[in-house]
């Protein structure tokens, strides 16, 4: 658990979907067990047809859940759990997590295909390449179907059976992840590395930001005119940043950022990105200028003092867009010092910072409107 701030109680720690699908898993697999072989389901507080199920975690930790026994038949068994994000504000909070066992005739040919996993209703499918699943597949991570598998494995032994993993809710849920940006339709993902959810981590978003890119590079792969060290990945902070960019150059794909800037630069460098876009407001971007690659407001200085002395500019201003409205109304200088010198100044140091031989920078205000462009060839 982790501390609040000013004392207050320590942040509870939740478990993933492909925690939650282990331990709906094995608790089917016990339920089986018992009907096949006559055993008793483990530990059962059958006042509400609860299984306590054993789940051992990535990094060693072996931990407790309650599953839900919903159905059980001569050669299958249903079980869920309902997922715990702890105090994380995750979308899947609450959400049910099912598993069903099934007994196979067929003996698998190795030792992995005696539990074969599936995804079913609610579970999203993948649609592009760049994923940890191959396209066609159900978004079933691959530590999750580890741990599925050895959780049924523990119970059953080498019986063959076949687990299929559902989210009822998990359609509606998806549209409010970014699984519809990374190509995954029909439902959440089964993900998780750890198997435990870090309250207020930034871990997840720094995955998506990852499978972004990872997607974005495949694109570009798979377009024969182009390559990854010849063609361009766009970049953004967020959604108007991508609106602003597309007014620019059409339906282009645009990687949201957030606030881990150097974090997505540094692992497009690392997947052989030479050329980029990254288009945002000079808010944000400018702290780049700074210093700054989390652009958080709790890891870096507000930009405003920043712009005003880069530009020469005297007066109170309180945000950046005021400079920004500031600078309209005064119309062109003559000089450089105008938010395109401030964009090929960022992109200049982009360019030195990670090593990319082509950066363009463009600075949007709040109503999406182009105030300032800049280029730079390292």
């Amino acid at each position: 658990m982790k501390e609040k701030a000013g004392g207050q109680r320590p942040l509870r720690q939740g478990y993933t979907t492909g925690t939650c699908a282990a331990a709906a898993a094995g608790a089917a697999a016990k339920v089986l067990q018992s009907t096949v072989m006559g055993q008793q389901a483990g530990a059962r507080k059958e006042e509400r047809n609860i299984v306590v199920v054993k789940v051992d975690l990535p990094e060693g930790e072996r931990v407790l859940i309650d599953a839900l026994v919903r159905e059980a038949g001569k050669d299958y068994s249903v079980a869920s759990v309902i997922k715990d994000a702890g105090d994380d504000p995750d979308v899947t909070d609450g959400a049910e997590i099912v598993a069903r066992v099934t007994l196979r005739s067929e003996v698998g040919s190795c030792d992995e295909e005696q539990v074969i996993i599936k995804g079913g209703r609610g579970v999203g499918v993948a649609t592009k390449p760049g994923l940890q699943i191959p396209v066609g597949e159900h978004a079933i991570n691959p530590v999750p179907r580890r741990m599925i598998r050895e959780a049924v494995k523990e119970v059953l032994g080498d019986m063959p059976v076949e687990v299929t993993i559902e989210v009822p809710d998990g359609e509606r849920l998806a549209k409010k992840t970014f699984n519809p940006r990374l190509g995954i339709v029909g439902g959440i993902s089964i993900i998780g590395t750890t198997g435990v959810v870090e309250p207020m981590s930034l871990d997840a978003l720094k995955a998506t930001v990852k499978c972004e890119i990872d997607v974005a590079v495949e694109e570009l792969k798979s377009n024969s005119t182009l390559n990854t060290q010849n063609s361009k990945l766009f970049f953004s902070p967020g959604k108007i940043g991508e609106e602003s960019l597309k007014q620019v150059f059409g339906n282009i794909r645009v990687v949201q950022t957030s606030n881990f800037v150097g974090f997505a630069l540094q692992y497009a460098r690392e997947r052989g990105i030479r050329k980029i876009v990254y288009g945002g407001h000079p808010g944000k971007l400018a702290k780049i200028l700074m210093g700054f690659y989390d652009t958080h407001s709790r890891n870096s200085p507000q930009a405003t003092d920043f712009v005003a002395d880069y530009l020469g500019i005297k007066g109170e201003f309180n945000t950046v867009e005021e400079i920004v409205n500031f600078m309209k109304s005064q119309g062109s200088r003559g000089d450089n010092k105008d938010f395109s010198g401030l964009a090929k100044s960022i992109a200049e140091r982009i360019s030195g910072d990670f090593g990319f031989s082509h950066v363009e920078i463009y600075l949007f205000d709040m109503k999406k409107g182009l105030i300032g462009e800049g280029r730079w060839d390292g």
